[in-house]
């Protein structure tokens, strides 16, 4: 298609797979315990990445894990299943149970930013997800279908975890996470998906952190009750989430403090800038500092736009492979030469039938691995 370059022969890349099931001190406890080398290597080591994409970043790991503590409070009143799960998980790794909520907080870290700098602190690196959301009406099928590609920086591919989860109460879910964090998308029983971008806002406070609001998101047995998790929760982050389900799909652009559903006809496209006027205040200035995230917007409504009603998962995973604007496109690929603590890269990609209950999930970049179904 246009914008592919040349790939390399697909290569086969599983994820971990992990089932959890009992309470939720129980899921976390099986979660710690299958993935605690992971663990163990992820909270030793990210405090580099964090550092490598700030270079004005002075704060050691005891700070930012004192930034990350402040939101406790939050979570033990909104979400005190998903506290007793984190402490589960860091009980199975053997390890103190702020090392994992600093680890569930990556995105909430990305806030941090040199005051009046933003995203120029590291303007050869920083891009992002790209999502997409199809209605039923745009579909070949008659069926709704979402995904992304999920770009973060190329260290974090490793730690790709996907967790079976079968709750004591609500519907089972399919959740694609980094080993040792609750959950970053995935797919219920209950006919329910999820999707994000991450958009940095000026209103980040303590609140609630996004991997609870997906976790609860994807706990919900209708898909108002998603939407709800997601726009009505004391957040502490900007995000734009996509969900689908039973029949209706909803972009929603978020601060902390503010929110607003996109309007949008058969499917939409998001990247990593807020869209809706209303939305535009709240965009930390020079948090982007290029045109990258416009770009894949455009590519990737204009692939929707233009196989509308014809819109299978086979074209959702031939747009995860897009190259226009290289490296910083849909399927985003580091500079040459960069190293994997600042290299923005597809560390994962999905495409998910929430009426079917399953995800195809591919773990590096699409251009050069294949997806896999995994089915509730």
């Amino acid at each position: 298609m246009e914008g592919t370059l040349p790939a390399a022969a697909p290569v086969s890349s599983s994820p971990l797979v992990v089932d959890l099931a009992g309470t939720p001190y129980e899921m976390g406890l099986t979660h710690g315990q299958a993935c605690r080398e992971l663990i163990r290597e992820f909270a030793a080591s990210v405090l580099q990445v964090h550092q490598a994409n700030n270079r004005f970043l002075k704060a050691e790991r005891e700070e930012l894990t004192g930034f990350c503590l402040r939101n406790l409070g939050f979570l033990q009143k909104w979400c005190p299943e998903l506290v007793e799960e984190m402490r589960g998980i860091a009980a199975g790794a053997g390890l103190p149970f702020e090392d994992i909520l600093y680890l569930n907080s990556f995105l909430e870290l990305e806030d941090l930013r040199a005051p009046g700098l933003g995203g120029r602190t590291m303007p050869d690196a920083l891009w992002g997800c790209t999502t997409y959301n199809v209605a039923p009406a745009a579909a070949a099928g008659g069926q709704a279908l979402i995904g992304q590609t999920y770009d973060m920086e190329r260290y974090y591919e490793k730690f790709v975890v996907l967790l079976r989860i079968t709750p004591q109460d609500g519907p089972a879910q399919l959740v694609v996470t980094f080993a040792g964090v609750l959950g970053v998308n995935g797919v219920n029983a209950a006919g329910v998906a999820a999707v994000i971008n991450k958009v940095v806002a000026t209103d980040a406070r303590p609140g609630v952190i996004y991997p609870c609001i997906m976790r609860r998101a994807l706990a919900s047995r209708r898909i108002g009750d998603a939407l709800g998790a997601v726009i009505f929760s004391p957040r502490a982050t900007g995000m734009n989430y996509q969900l689908a389900g039973m029949g209706v799909a909803f972009c929603a652009e978020v601060s902390a403090t503010s929110y607003e559903l996109l309007e949008f006809d058969g499917a939409i496209a998001h990247t990593n800038h807020y869209l809706s006027q209303a939305m535009r205040r709240f965009e930390t200035p020079n948090w982007l500092s290029h045109g990258g995230s416009m770009v894949r917007r455009q590519v990737a409504q204009d692939f929707l736009d233009r196989h509308r009603g014809d819109i299978t998962p086979a074209l959702l995973a031939e747009l995860s492979r897009n190259h226009v604007n290289h490296p910083r496109c849909i399927c985003a690929h580091g500079f040459d030469g960069e190293a994997e603590t600042t290299a923005f890269h597809t560390v994962f990609a999905v495409v998910m039938d929430p009426a079917a209950g399953w995800l195809d999930l591919c773990v590096g970049n699409p251009c050069q691995g294949d997806y896999r179904r995994h089915q509730l």
